[in-house]
Formats: C-alpha cells, structure tokens, sequence
C-alpha cells in the first residue's frame, strides 16, 4: 500500500501541531513537511511534491486561494484540501473553482482529518453538502444561460 504523503500549510503553528498530532499515527499517511507562508507553501509542495496539501484559506496574507493555480503549475499531482474556519462559502467556491478539491472545518479535524486525506487520495472531493448544495446551484444557473 503506498503511502500517502502531506504537507501541512498553515500560519498557525498550533493548527500545523494538531493535523500533525492527528496524522503521525495514522497508518499509510506521512506528514512530508510544514509551511508557515505562501513562500514556504511553493517551495514545499516542489520539493515533497505531497499527495495531499493542507492549505489553511487565510495562508499569503489572507489570500490562500491566489496559492492552488501556482500548485497545481508547479506540483500537479499534489491534491489541495482547504482548512477553514469561519470563511465565507464564496470564498471556498472560489477556491474549489481554481483546484482544490476539498475543504475542512478546522472544528472537525479530530473527526475528519484522516478520512478527507484518505478520501481526497483516492480521487474523490471532501466538501460539506452546504457546499455540494452552491455547488449545484451554480451548474444550475450556467446551464439555464446555456
């Protein structure tokens, strides 16, 4: 079984210690490396290239969504989970619309955390059904323009 390799991306050195305390034991994951900036995020995701980045939505000055396009250049592979706390559900979208393929209330990680990574993985999205619901909402209103 290969193992599942993440690179935690948040400003926040308590949040990186929790995904990384909730991720250490978890058989088939490994937590490659860390970053505290938009910078470190690049540099990171080039030479680990994760499987799976942890991206904190308020990353780069508050603006984590300008990061996806720039990893998905850089590190195709590399699948992008958001953490987020208390962002708008625009703000998701929009990072859903450039990339990323999940998105995690940091208040859910103890529940969460290794299913989404294990889920996101194997080609599947890690979103709440609020979201799925915008999600559908938008298909809906591109169709109707169509």
């Amino acid at each position: 079984m290969p193992v599942i390799t993440v690179l935690i991306a948040d400003p926040d050195k308590a949040s990186r210690d929790m995904c990384l305390s909730l991720l250490k034991h978890e058989r088939g994951i490994r937590v490659v490396g860390e970053a505290r900036s938009g910078l470190e995020v690049i540099a990171s995701s080039v030479k680990f290239r994760p499987a799976i980045l942890l991206l904190e939505l308020g990353l780069s000055h508050g603006n984590g969504v300008s990061l996806i396009p720039v990893i998905r250049e850089k590190s195709p592979q590399t699948k992008v989970i958001l953490l987020v706390s208390g962002s708008s559900d625009a703000r998701i979208l929009e990072a859903l619309s450039y990339g990323a393929v999940g998105s995690l209330e940091k208040r859910t990680l103890k529940t969460f955390l290794a299913k989404a990574v294990r889920v996101v993985d194997a080609g599947e999205a890690w979103v709440s059904r609020k979201i799925v619901a915008k999600i559908l909402d938008r298909l809906a209103h591109l169709t109707s323009r169509a």
